[in-house]
């Protein structure tokens, strides 16, 4: 499967979960690293996750805490202020589970796959997602989303 084929089904899958799910809107999106004049410093809230199907592979999603708060606080229909860190990485966990699922679904349609649950991972863990990596601006921060295909011969 060809990464700009990745990168199109990324980007159409995170805009529609946070357009639907959070009531947020991408100002802007890109394949690849973050600019350096958008990272915030703070260590971001990361999810992890495998599934398995044909073909294999993993997602992780990315989210600065106060980015994460407001597209929680849509998310939950709360306040920012109201939601605890803890609420705030389960909501980045299902981020995960959704922008992962639609992701999947615009790219192997006919496929069955088997999602694990998604799991919050220390800064320096390390990501074992090695994929198509796209960022998208929020306008209260900058998330990123990987999507690894492993395809077998």
């Amino acid at each position: 499967m060809e990464t700009n084929e990745i990168q199109a089904a990324l980007a159409a899958a995170v805009e529609e979960v946070l357009e639907t799910m959070c009531f947020a809107t991408v100002l802007a999106s890109d394949e690849g690293v973050v600019p350096p004049d958008a990272e915030s410093g703070e260590p971001p809230l990361t999810a992890e996750l495998r599934f398995q199907g044909d073909p294999p592979g993993g997602c992780l999603v990315c989210v600065p805490l106060k980015l994460a708060r407001v597209v929680g606080a849509g998310f939950l229909g709360r306040e920012e202020e109201e939601l605890s860190d803890a609420q705030a990485g389960e909501v980045v966990c299902e981020l995960a589970n959704m922008i992962c699922g639609a992701a999947l679904s615009r790219l192997e349609s006919k496929t069955t796959f088997r999602i694990t649950h998604p799991e919050l991972i220390a800064p320096e863990g390390g990501a074992s997602v090695q994929g198509a990596s796209r960022w998208f601006d929020l306008g209260d921060g900058i998330l990123t989303v990987s999507l690894e295909l492993q395809r077998t011969v």
